[in-house]
């Protein structure tokens, strides 16, 4: 089975990640530039419900991260996960799998 693979880092960890991905033999990638919170800055904090007010709030508190994303076989995603272990030892990370059905690619030439 495959799995859609999603890595989460600040920002200035994303050519570990890449490196890393690249050294567990991936074919291709996708990321997304985001602003996030993690649980434990989150926990217990309320905002304001005015829209522009907690908009600028979260902004001010977030950090800058990326989401990177693969598809991998299972077996794969296990070598990728040993490199990202190895390469950000260091660093903040998320990963997380998600089993994937079936993937559809129209390609038009």
């Amino acid at each position: 089975m495959r799995v859609l693979l999603y890595v989460f880092v600040e920002t200035e960890n994303i050519g570990k990640v890449i490196n890393a991905l690249s050294e567990g033999g991936i074919s291709g990638f996708f990321l997304m530039e985001y602003k996030g919170l993690s649980p434990r800055e989150w926990k217990g904090f309320l905002i304001e419900e005015d829209p522009e007010k907690a908009i600028k709030i979260v902004n001010d508190l977030a950090r800058n991260a990326v989401m990177v994303g693969t598809v991998v076989s299972e077996r794969r995603a296990k070598i990728i996960r040993r490199c990202i272990q190895e390469r950000l030892s260091n660093c903040r990370y998320t990963i997380i799998e998600v089993p994937v059905e079936d993937i559809e690619v129209n390609f038009i030439e």
